[in-house]
């Protein structure tokens, strides 16, 4: 019984994920955006993480897909914010402004 209640009043510990890293690359002045994306995406592909999304996605439930879909509304929100900042300071730069 005392076992049972030292179980229930323990926390929960939070799950980290098993295999997680921030992809970081250095952008050069005449580099081809799209190399880079290919780059991204094949690290992406070797990590397992496209793999691990499509598992996710075959078992999620209602309120789960309701809560991926609003968190992906939020990334693309957010990519369009970051593309137009990239956009100005390509402008900037063109024109012979300082960043």
């Amino acid at each position: 019984m005392l076992q049972t209640f030292l179980r229930r009043a323990a926390p929960v510990a939070a799950k980290q994920p098993a295999h997680a890293r921030s992809l970081w690359y250095q952008v050069g002045f005449n580099q081809d955006p799209e190399k880079i994306v290919k780059t991204i995406n094949r690290t992406m592909q070797d990590d397992g993480v496209m793999t691990q999304l499509d598992q996710r996605f075959a078992h999620e439930k209602k309120w789960q897909r309701r809560i991926r879909k609003n968190a992906e509304s939020e990334i693309r929100d957010l990519n369009k914010r970051m593309a137009s900042i990239v956009n100005y300071c390509l402008k900037k730069q063109k024109r012979g402004g300082h960043l």
